[in-house]
């Protein structure tokens, strides 16, 4: 889907929002199926928690966890995975979470996929895609970020997708059914530089999906097996999903200036006003530097240089009056 210029901008502007807003994360794992998967989803949602509530600084009230089976670490795990305690904690959250606020989703375990369409398999009775996107969307977030690792995800998409919504998917379509390794990759790019490609001190949510699928194509290599997933991407609303998210295809730009960390708004105590300014002013002309990317198909080229150049001096301009702070 292509998107104009103006209102590619106008998104980016209002995720924007969601630095200065609060952050949230639900850490849904299903049923896992074998004791080894089971240890396999308890190390990633571990390691995704302490990320959550260390670097990326979300308070720890924030950040709900549910989990097939809580005896396994009942610190962590305050609910069973079963539908009725995500129809719980998603309730407890519609009446904490603002309008300008982030909810980032993870979801590892298993999901199918018939003709009636894509299951989360959980606990109890299986919510289909569509449920489960009521439930999750019932919190009135103006941002969301939906990271789907189970196996045939990739039916879940066009349920999920919608204005304001980074949707991923560990498999293009619902026929991708086995076991798949998209999870442990995404947990993986927020915890050290690696996946910062542009090295902007920051991991977006494109990074992390680009860093994930780069690193299964890599494992399967390793493995010498045929390659059983390939992780899908819509942040533009139409619910068709993409490999490869970018200019041609229309998807990639929100998930690029999407990010879990807190930004420069909520800035650590050290950062004087006018340093935590300058950051915010950084990464605004980061976004339009990013929307102008995206219309350059639909414009003059004279004029995408004009405009580029003209941005990219005022980004090094901020930059260099950031480095003398």
């Amino acid at each position: 889907m292509r998107i104009a210029p103006r209102v590619v901008l106008a998104w980016l502007m209002a995720a924007g929002a969601a630095s200065a807003a609060d952050r949230w994360a639900i850490l849904l794992t299903g049923l896992s199926g074998d004791a080894e998967l089971q240890t396999q989803f308890l190390g990633w949602t571990k390691d995704l928690y302490a990320t959550l509530t260390g670097p990326l600084e979300y308070p720890k009230d924030h950040v709900y966890v549910l989990f097939d089976d809580p005896a396994k670490d009942p610190a962590l795990i305050a609910y069973k995975s079963t539908r009725e305690n995500l129809e719980k904690v998603c309730k407890e959250l519609a009446n904490r979470a603002g309008k300008e606020d982030q909810v980032f989703v993870f979801i590892a375990g298993h999901g199918t996929f018939d003709s009636r369409g894509y299951k989360l398999s959980l606990p109890g009775p299986d919510p289909g895609a569509e449920e489960l996107a009521a439930m999750l969307y019932s919190i009135p977030a103006r941002s969301f970020v939906v990271c789907n690792t189970t196996t045939a995800s990739g039916a879940s998409v066009a349920a999920l997708a919608g204005k304001g919504k980074v949707v991923l998917a560990a498999t293009r379509s619902g026929q991708e059914k086995n076991q798949t390794h998209l999870g442990e990759f995404f947990v993986e790019a927020f915890k050290g530089t690696a996946a910062d490609a542009d090295h902007n001190g920051r991991v977006s949510i494109l990074e992390a999906f680009n860093y994930a699928t780069r690193k299964v194509e890599e494992h399967y290599a390793r493995q010498g097996s045929l390659r059983t997933e390939h992780a899908v991407l819509d942040d533009d609303g139409d619910g068709a999903a993409h490999p490869d998210p970018g200019p041609q295809n229309g998807d990639g730009l929100l998930a690029r200036t999407t990010y879990l960390d807190p930004g420069a708004q909520r800035a650590g105590g050290k950062a004087g006003a006018e340093e935590k300014a300058l950051s915010a002013d950084a990464q605004d002309l980061e976004k339009q530097i990013e929307a102008l990317k995206y219309a350059k198909a639909s414009m003059p080229e004279a004029q995408y240089e004009q405009e580029l150049e003209a941005l990219l001096v005022k980004l090094a301009e901020v930059n260099a009056r950031l480095k003398k702070k």
